[in-house]
C-alpha cells in the first residue's frame, strides 16, 4: 500500500511599525535674497546646502516648537530648532522684534557671550507685522552674527500657548533654551537683560 505524504507550511508576512506622523508645519515666509551671511557661533555659512547634522531624537521629532521649519532671512537656508540643537548643542531661542531695545541690549550681551561660550542662538521675529528684508538688514547692521528667522501667526499662537503671552512680548525679553537632547527649558521672562556672565550661567543650567 503506497502511502501519500501531505506537507503543507504557511508564513505569515510580519507587520512593519509605522513611524509616528511629523508634526503640521506651518508656511515658511519666502525668505528675501540674501543681504549677507554672518560668520561665527551658531552662525550657517551662505554657501550651506544643508545643515549636517545627526538625526532628531523621537523627543525632538515629537514637539512642534522642534520641528517647525523656519527661514533664516539672510542666507534662505531653512532649518529646525531640533536639527541645530543636534548639531551645535544648546541652542538660545529669542522671541523678538526689531523696534525692541530690550532686544537689541540683550542681543549684544549674547554677542560677548559666543565668544566664551560654546551654544547656537536662533532669534525669532514674533511682530507679525515687520518684513523678513528688515530683518536681515537689522541683524547685518548690528553685526549679529547666528540665525534669524520670522515667526508666522500659527508659530506666535504656539508660543503663547505653550509659554504664556510674555513669550510674545519682546521687551520682556523672553529666552528659551534648547538641550541638545530636546529638552526645552524657558529661562524666567522679565527678569530684565541678561549679562553675558549671567546668560552663559543659565545656558548652562
Amino acid at each position: 500500500m503506497t502511502g501519500l505524504a501531505l506537507a503543507a507550511c504557511s508564513a505569515a508576512p510580519s507587520a512593519t511599525p509605522t513611524e509616528p506622523a511629523t508634526p503640521t508645519r506651518s508656511p515658511v515666509v519666502t525668505p528675501t535674497p540674501s543681504v549677507g551671511g554672518g560668520v561665527g557661533t551658531g552662525s550657517p555659512s551662505p554657501s550651506s546646502a544643508a545643515i549636517a547634522s545627526p538625526s532628531p531624537t523621537p523627543t525632538q521629532a515629537a514637539d512642534p516648537l522642534l520641528a517647525w521649519e523656519l527661514t533664516d532671512v539672510r542666507t534662505g537656508q531653512s532649518f529646525t530648532l531640533a536639527e541645530v540643537a543636534a548639531a551645535e548643542g544648546p541652542v538660545l531661542l529669542e522671541p523678538m522684534a526689531i523696534w525692541c531695545s530690550n532686544c537689541r541690549a540683550q542681543q549684544h550681551e549674547v554677542v560677548r557671550a559666543h565668544d566664551v561660550g560654546q551654544f547656537a542662538s536662533v532669534s525669532l521675529d514674533v511682530d507679525l507685522t515687520e518684513l523678513p528684508e528688515d530683518l536681515a538688514a537689522y541683524a547685518e547692521n548690528e553685526g549679529f552674527a547666528w540665525r534669524f528667522a520670522m515667526a508666522d501667526a500659527e508659530l506666535y499662537r504656539l508660543l503663547q500657548d505653550r509659554f504664556g503671552t510674555a513669550a510674545t512680548n519682546p521687551p520682556s525679553t523672553p529666552l528659551v533654551v534648547v538641550e541638545r537632547d530636546g529638552t526645552v527649558r524657558p529661562l524666567e521672562f522679565g527678569a530684565g537683560i541678561r549679562s553675558a556672565e549671567d546668560l552663559l550661567a543659565e545656558i548652562e543650567g
